[in-house]
């Protein structure tokens, strides 16, 4: 319930004022990369979270979502004004991706949706470093600097579990 109502805050306050149609910019389409990335990623932690039984896992997706927490005001001033064409439906289609990745989720093989995660972790901090190193637009630079340091704390401690 508490990703919905991020997601709907996130959706509420990035709309524009006016409904005049327009494309949306590169820098838009970036934050919005930015919100998808970020509602996967929310999504697996509590899929981890409500599945997993390792301390270690438990301990890390609590630093996950304390991050999450932490770095949501800073995207939604980003990201107020900018109209990035978002809707409950696209969410509503990353649930059901994030749902399908772990339907065969089993204790034993743990390691397997670790490594997942893993893999979506490593790629979010190299999207938020290309947008660093490319700096074309102020909003999403800034919001990758604030997010990455942590971002790639968090990929260290994931890469120090020993599950088998």
């Amino acid at each position: 319930m508490q990703v919905y109502i991020l997601l709907c805050s996130i959706l509420l306050l990035s709309q524009p004022c006016s409904n005049q149609l327009q494309r949306i910019s590169e820098e838009e389409s970036a934050l919005r990369d930015i919100v998808f990335m970020r509602t996967e990623g929310l999504l697996m932690t509590q899929m981890l979270e409500k599945n997993s039984k390792n301390r270690d896992v438990l301990k890390i997706c609590k630093q996950v979502k304390v991050y999450y927490k932490q770095t949501q005001p800073q995207l939604l001033a980003v990201t107020k004004g900018k109209d990035l064409k978002l809707d409950e439906s696209q969410f509503a289609t990353i649930a059901k991706e994030v749902e399908k990745k772990f339907e065969n989720y089993n204790i034993n093989r743990e390691d397997k949706w670790i490594d997942m995660y893993k893999l979506h972790i490593h790629n979010s901090v190299r999207v938020y470093s290309l947008f660093l190193q490319r700096r074309e637009w102020v909003s999403v630079t800034y919001f990758s600097f604030k997010a990455l340091p942590e971002l790639i704390n968090l990929e260290l401690e994931f890469n120090k579990l020993d599950i088998k």
